[in-house]
């Protein structure tokens, strides 16, 4: 058995151990509310996958305990469900199935065990989502489900006490095999209701169509971890974990038939098997190592033939299901999953591109206060990236003095794990069960494997990291403390400070914990695109770049027959966007004093916030699906909301294109009855454009707004010809003098002027008209500016397109607050003088068409090398703005904590510089004739780094809703 396997094998055993062991007994799943990862795709090994009998849908199921139904045609994910869970290993899933009929799918795991000392099954409908049934009674975790042919009843193998069959009408349990020494490893049927079980003890069993045992039979191994009937039912085929073994059995009295060549196969690396319909074809999969990666055999005549191996995965293949068309469907632990054809030929590969700090040792860098970090976001570190948490940025734009990844020593101030110290003897530690120090035994959880290590600054202790914990020892191999950790360990190190032991986990995250107490203290997420990030504290507080908000939120379950919810933390971006916070924990170590410092410093009084106690709406399409063909004008929506007894709904927007289709309209308030969070059924008629677009819903309470809602419509009516062009309207505001000299720019007057006049060259091209209103320096008034918005609001109508620029500094006062700096700002009185962003924000949402807003408001102070007078973090102010109730696609000069940079030589902003290079057609790279907000946004990223030696990186949002469209064409 190879390492990984031997690994990822422990993982599911030991979960199962550990979930049973560590969890607290309780009746109901925890009210509390969980931190998740989100990635629109799982972020943790997929342990099995399956189709409809049409192949029109995948459902997926993974230890991130998530479901996950996609489109097969596209690979689009069409929902995430969610089932209640608790720490630990409770609720991650290991096995689904969709019923005979397309629409139920069944999902179990290690699932309830927490609060029913039983593990529960779960249905849900594919079409809604709902949790429409859950089947109690299963005394182990289930690692098999299957239903029979005629969808009547559901089959659930379990990892030990056999197999138990329940009634879908009634739920109740209706046949029991208990004569297991072992897991069940695998279930199949035949047309005709026939059964076969195989069990990790050595033995198959078989079973008439009544499900009545009629032969039992040791197999020619030790583990048959797969058995897999042929479509006629006349033959069985049988994998092995422990021998390089496939073989073919006779479905009357288990005989062996024949045995597929395993030329060049290692044992257990084909132990998942599965026939093509026409039963010509023998897939296999696990472990097989060919090519860089996992392969999958295809046998021809059945498994006689020759065959071929078609690499697949990255990692461990775990699932093989086949297709209609004669080809096959996989999962693998990248996590991915992906489709072969009949031929032999890979059609789709779709995985979750995480960070892999795996082989990572002596490459995870630290500052000698850890408040910087660099990593790889491939293994072995390639990829190499550095994240500063004060400076709020991710770079990958550096340049290491020493490239010799392995070379000890400090680099560039930062600091390699130490692996290696005289009179400390460790062995084992990389991929072991048993490491050992000096001779002796570090003691580890049961079923638990040593990943990673690493000595401390002060020479006296080893920190290990393992797949479930981080484990501190003395030289004398005595256990000093623990803690646990939601991922594997590949690599760790310490701050050089000795303040901060740093872990780079499974899930893609590097996690801080405290040496003096053992508590986490921050996590970060570096999203695979080597771009986006998001970093936050155990209780929530969090910072993220520009459009990272919803790659994190809060997990809140229901009770044990309620799917749970699942809430972005955007959605209380008010509350838990805390820059000040995050920073602040660094320096206390204590999330709760890091809270109180942090609101005394805004002059506000600590509350403690209930997340529970205060959620948004929750909204869903009902009708019609994802994607229509519409002819009529008039669009019929029935939708589905759902909000807590003491939080009304407030009103519901409807966007086309992401701009309002109508005013937010007041709708009827819901008188909660004594259910709370009942779900009531409503309709809407949108009035729709004659042109494919996208209809958005959004449901507000007095918490916030719900998570938006949306479905594509092609226009199938007849084509409509429309001669005439948008207008487009264009406020442009500059400050280069302010009345206090101390703040002066260089350029943002001159930006904000040739921004307009580049624009004006429109007219006649894309937009009948252009409508330019430019304000700058002394002009630029708090009060002339609020003038300004109103004017591009009343203005601008929904067939219109408005651009507002602003350019010069912005501020966040002491109690988070953020403000455009306007010429006559007095810092004694920013709030009489200065103007909110809500302004803007109000502004935005209220302009019925299309909205682009341009922010160039982090100003160094120009080639005089003059620090700008202000600063801060402008990522909070660019995520409201582009958030999907706004609907803004918003241009930002820089990042985080960046400068945006001047200089002579460009006679502009670096921002404004390369923007008027894209408005003058350069975006246009294909030429195509026209620059769409993709083209800007990708010309602006490359230029602007190229400007500036990769000093600024500007950044580009747009809402899900707001579909990619032209701006300008080439003048």
């Amino acid at each position: 058995m190879t390492l990984m396997k031997s690994i990822l094998s422990v993982l599911s055993l030991g979960a199962v151990a550990i979930g049973l062991s560590v969890q607290l007994r309780a009746d109901e799943p925890p009210t509390k509310p969980i931190l998740s990862l989100e990635m629109e795709a799982h972020v943790a090994i997929i342990k099995d996958i399956d189709t409809d009998l049409e192949n029109k849908y995948v459902a997926t199921v993974s230890a991130d305990k998530t479901l996950r139904v996609w489109e097969m045609s596209t690979h689009k994910l069409l929902q995430t469900l969610r089932i209640p869970v608790g720490g630990g290993s409770e609720g991650e899933l290991y096995c689904v199935r969709f019923s005979p009929d397309g629409k139920t799918i069944a999902v179990s795991g290690l699932t309830g065990y927490a609060w029913d000392k039983a593990v529960s099954v779960y249905l849900f409908d594919r079409e809604s989502g709902k949790l429409v049934k859950r089947l109690k009674g299963m005394t182990e975790t289930v690692f098999q489900l299957t239903y029979t042919p005629n969808g009547e009843y559901l089959v659930c193998g379990m990892v030990a006490g056999g197999i138990k069959t329940f009634e879908l009408k009634t739920g109740e349990i209706v046949m029991e095999d208990k004569d297991f020494k072992d897991r069940c490893s695998s279930l199949s049927f035949t047309k005709q209701g026939h059964m076969v079980a195989a069990s990790w003890d050595g033995e198959i069993h078989l079973y008439d169509e009544t499900l009545k045992l009629i032969k039992k039979k040791p197999s020619s191994g030790k583990h048959p971890s797969c058995v897999a009937f042929s479509p006629d039912g006349a033959k069985i085929a049988v994998g092995y974990s422990d021998r390089a073994l496939v073989e073919v059995l006779s479905s009357t009295d288990l005989s062996l038939l024949y045995a597929p060549t395993m030329k060049e196969v290692t044992r257990g690396d084909l132990c998942f098997l599965s026939w093509s319909p026409d039963g010509q074809t023998l897939w296999g999969g696990d472990t097989y190592y060919k090519d860089d990666l996992r392969s999958i055999r295809r046998w021809e005549n059945g498994g006689k033939g020759a065959y071929k191996d078609v690499a697949a995965a990255r990692n461990t293949i775990f699932a093989l299901r086949t297709l209609q068309n004669g080809g096959v469907l996989y999962c693998a632990a990248d996590p991915a999953w992906g489709v072969i054809d009949p031929k032999g030929k890979p059609e789709l590969y779709f995985y979750s591109d995480l960070p892999n700090y795996n082989a990572q040792d002596g490459k995870m860098l630290l500052s000698k206060d850890g408040t910087t970090v660099q990593f790889g976001y491939s293994i072995g570190g390639e990829k190499p990236a550095r994240f500063s948490m004060n400076a709020l940025s991710l770079t990958t734009d550096f340049h290491s003095k020493n490239s010799d990844p392995l070379v000890e020593g400090k680099r560039d101030g930062l600091y390699p794990p130490v692996t290696k110290q005289d009179g400390w003897d460790i062995k084992g530690w990389d991929g072991s069960f048993t490491p050992m120090l000096n001779g002796k035994k570090l003691v580890l959880q049961e079923y638990d494997v040593a990943q990673s290590v690493a000595f401390s600054p002060d020479k006296k202790s080893l920190l290990i990291g393992t797949q479930r914990s981080l484990r501190l020892f003395d030289k004398e191999a005595k256990l000093l403390g623990e803690v646990s950790i939601p991922g594997i360990a590949w690599t760790v190190n310490y701050s050089q400070d000795g303040r901060f032991a740093v872990a780079g986990l499974s899930d893609g995250t590097i996690r801080w914990y405290s040496m003096k107490t053992g508590n986490e203290i921050l996590a970060l997420f570096p999203h695979p695109d080597m771009s986006h990030w998001i970093l936050w504290t155990p209780g929530g507080y969090y910072n993220a770049s520009a459009g990272a908000e919803n790659l994190l939120g809060w997990h809140v379950n229901r009770g044990k027959d309620q799917a749970a919810d699942f809430f972005p933390v955007s959605q209380f971006r008010e509350t838990f966007n805390r820059a000040d916070v995050v920073s602040q924990v660094l320096i206390s170590l204590d999330e709760d004093e890091a809270l109180k410092v942090a609101d005394a410093a805004r002059g506000k009084k600590t509350q403690n916030v209930v997340v529970e106690k205060s959620l948004p709406p929750i909204l869903r399409i009902v009708s019609p699906g994802s994607t229509s063909d519409v002819a009529s004008k008039t669009l019929s929506v029935k939708y589905s909301v759902r909000t807590s007894g003491d939080a009304p709904l407030k009103s519901i927007k409807v966007l086309i294109d992401g701009r309002p289709a109508e005013a937010a309209r007041k709708i009827e308030e819901v008188v909660s009855n004594s259910n709370d969070n009942e779900e009531v059924a409503r309709n809407v008629d949108v009035a729709l454009p004659e042109q494919d677009c996208m209809v958005t819903l959004i449901a507000e309470n007095k918490f916030g707004s719900s998570v938006p809602a949306t479905i594509q419509v092609h226009w199938t009516g007849k084509a409509i010809v429309d001669a005439l062009k948008p207008k487009l309207y264009v406020l442009s505001v500059g400050v280069s003098k302010y009345n206090n000299p101390d703040y002066n720019l260089n350029y943002a007057a001159i930006d904000a002027t040739d921004f307009a006049a580049a624009l004006e060259l429109q007219k006649g091209k894309l937009y009948r008209e252009v409508v330019t209103k430019v304000i700058t320096d002394d002009k630029a008034t708090k009060e002339n500016v609020l003038d300004g918005l109103e004017w591009i609001q009343k203005q601008t109508t929904s067939r219109d397109v408005a651009m507002v620029f602003l350019s010069g500094h912005g501020l966040r006062d002491g109690t988070g607050d953020y403000y455009y700096v306007p010429a006559n700002f007095d810092l004694k009185r920013t709030r009489s003088t200065g103007i909110l962003y809500s302004e803007f924000q109000k502004t935005i949402s209220d302009i019925a068409g299309k909205v682009l807003f341009f922010v160039d408001t982090c100003h160094s102070g120009g080639a005089s090398g003059k620090t700008r007078a202000i600063d801060d973090d402008i990522n909070k102010v660019i995520n409201e703005l582009s958030s999907a109730e706004n609907g803004a696609v918003v241009f930002s000069a820089s990042t985080g904590k960046e400068y945006a940079l001047e200089d002579a030589k460009w006679g502009h902003g670096a921002f404004t510089k390369a923007l008027l290079e894209g408005l003058s057609g350069k975006a246009d790279i294909q030429g195509t004739g026209r620059v769409t907000v993709a083209m800007l946004d990708l010309y602006l990223s490359e230029r602007v780094k190229d400007l500036t030696n990769g000093s600024q990186h500007p950044t580009t949002q747009k809402p899900p809703s707001v579909p990619d469209f032209p701006i300008l064409a080439k003048p």
